[in-house]
């Protein structure tokens, strides 16, 4: 790993609070210990992200199940540099929570994807990174398998943008705000994502660019963070918009720690699920008389998540969608959740 990796100069200061995380992280290893639930932090530019250690190491460390481990700044930001370690670590089969990044070295985690089917999510209120144009070419390239848009903005989005899956697999912050517990089945299979700051409201992360009067609240985000962390993937997390130049009383770097705190503390309570298993679920079929079809619906016995089963005539093999009891309980009255009518529909 020392040949990917520099220290961080935060790792020289002294953390004396033994429930800190900067006690208890494991901090520039020889090599990355692979366990259930594990977590590395890559920083990207060096002063971003030792701007967001130095907040991060000070909160508190409750986490019981996983393994944390800060690997430091890279040695060269390049994007074949960056693209060859991403690969590297998303082979070694951990969580990766990337800080100091910006939206070209976004573009290097999508390439170093290229070998795996993925659900990408982009957390931002216009969409300037998800319908850029190379991200566009490059995530056709890689064959994604379904992209999902958080927190976007309608004032700032076109519907006609807003076309085939991605018009079912996005969540407006109107929508949120009125029903956030739906994020988490949209969340679910969600493997690689991007937070891109601009989606928080102004009063939250004063000084930092491209921020709106509108967004998402600091206790939203890490919600939103918290179904990202309990999903049962493992992941590949990107905070960008980042810049201790414009962050007044270091409040975006507190918030962006909150962020991860939030993301480790969902992945700390994850329950992983096993649909392959008929003994762990519990399944309810539904006749849908008003749309001449059935639903089988199934119910996890250990976490209580919901899942509808889609048929894929395309690939002759049924496919498990992540729904809420929600969904559930339209159907039982005879009516098709948006979730699951456009699925359908696809």
């Amino acid at each position: 790993m020392k040949n990917w990796f520099k220290e961080s100069d935060i790792f020289y200061e002294s953390f004396d609070d033994k429930f800190s995380v900067g006690y208890n992280i494991q901090k520039y290893p020889e090599k990355i210990i692979r366990k259930p639930n594990s977590a590395i932090i890559v920083g990207i530019d060096d002063n971003i992200s030792d701007s967001i250690r130095k907040e991060f190491y000070k909160t508190s460390y409750p986490f019981e199940r996983i393994h944390l481990t800060d690997l430091g700044n890279v040695r060269n930001n390049s994007p074949e540099f960056l693209t060859n370690l991403l690969k590297e670590l998303i082979d070694i089969d951990v969580n990766i929570v990337v800080i100091g990044g910006s939206k070209e070295h976004f573009a290097t985690q999508l390439k170093a994807l290229n070998h795996h089917k993925n659900d990408i999510a982009f957390f931002e209120k216009s969409g300037d990174i998800l319908f850029d144009k190379d991200i566009q070419n490059t995530l056709k390239e890689n064959k994604i398998n379904k992209v999902k848009f958080v927190g976007y903005q309608s004032h700032l989005v076109h519907k006609s943008k807003l076309t085939g899956s991605l018009a079912n697999s996005s969540m407006r912050l109107g929508q949120i705000r009125n029903n956030k517990i739906e994020l988490e089945p949209l969340l679910r299979n969600v493997d690689s994502s991007i937070f891109n700051l601009d989606c928080i409201r102004y009063s939250e992360v004063p000084g930092l660019k491209n921020t709106s009067p509108s967004g998402l609240t600091s206790e939203e985000a890490c919600q939103i963070m918290r179904y990202l962390g309990l999903n049962t993937c493992k992941n590949i997390f990107n905070i960008v918009g980042y810049n201790p130049k414009f962050d007044f009383n270091n409040q975006a770097a507190m918030l962006v720690s909150q962020l991860i705190w939030y993301y480790l503390g969902g992945l700390d309570d994850m329950i992983d699920d096993d649909l392959t298993n008929s003994n762990s679920l519990t399944k309810y079929i539904v006749e849908l008389s008003e749309y001449n079809i059935s639903l089988h619906f199934y119910q996890s016995i250990k976490s209580g998540r919901w899942w509808v089963r889609i048929p894929n005539e395309l690939e002759k093999k049924d496919y498990y969608l992540p729904c809420s009891e929600d969904d559930y309980t339209k159907a039982i009255n005879n009516e098709l959740s948006t979730r699951i009518f456009n699925e359908l529909s696809l």
